[in-house]
């Protein structure tokens, strides 16, 4: 049976909605995507899935991380925020497979203790998400998924990781020393990433991210 891989959700007054390009990686990757409502559902849901993976989105309420909210922190849905940090601690105490994505991997950070910088510049594209703009020094867990130590990505955030959660290490740096990937050797698959591989889909190291993640979900126990 394919693994089941739960997708978090963005929000707003009107609408549950996801990027179709997620749907996309973990159907070609083998797995089946059950999108998540990004409300207090999510953690009835955490009970038939395999795999969790923390989407993208907008900007962390600086209340979670003990700041004030950042001037040009933007799409704030403090309800989303508590949803999804509950969502993935439960997930890292169980050892099931996340893979954080942009957000997700801030996400995943603050649930764990870690804080998030809330504003940098030069890290949002002006270029099609789809195009690569700099380059990541990779290492561990990433650069053995990846098979490369050095790949480009795209670049679409101007919130990052700051101080990182006990529990997790750096696995990538971008060449001004941005916090770009972050992984938990102590975990079966805990992996996330600033750059957005969904979009890169048709490039075998992007690829590789997911098909390992899937991979991981479908070898749990």
């Amino acid at each position: 049976m394919k693994p089941i891989i739960g997708i978090t959700s963005s929000i707003d007054n009107k609408q549950h909605y996801l990027n179709r390009v997620y749907v996309d990686a973990i159907v070609r990757a083998g797995g089946v995507p059950f999108i998540i409502p990004t409300d207090k559902y999510i953690v009835q849901a955490l009970d038939i899935i395999d795999g969790l993976l923390l989407s993208g989105g907008g900007d962390i309420d600086g209340c979670f991380f003990s700041q004030p909210t950042h001037k040009m922190a933007t799409d704030i849905w403090p309800a989303r925020d508590k949803a999804e940090i509950t969502a993935a601690r439960l997930v890292f105490a169980r050892d099931m497979p996340i893979l954080g994505i942009c957000r997700g991997l801030q996400i995943l950070n603050v649930a764990l203790g870690g804080n998030i910088l809330q504003h940098i510049d030069g890290h949002k594209q002006s270029q099609p998400r789809n195009v690569p703009t700099h380059s990541v020094k990779a290492s561990g867990m990433l650069a053995e998924i990846m098979e490369m130590k050095k790949v480009m990505v795209n670049s679409i955030h101007h919130q990052v990781a700051d101080r990182v959660a006990d529990g997790l290490v750096v696995c990538g740096v971008a060449p001004d020393g941005i916090i770009e990937a972050i992984c938990a050797p102590n975990k079966a698959f805990v992996l996330g990433v600033q750059w957005h591989p969904e979009e890169l889909l048709y490039t075998h190291e992007h690829f590789r991210i997911f098909d390992a993640f899937v991979g991981a979900a479908f070898s749990r126990p």
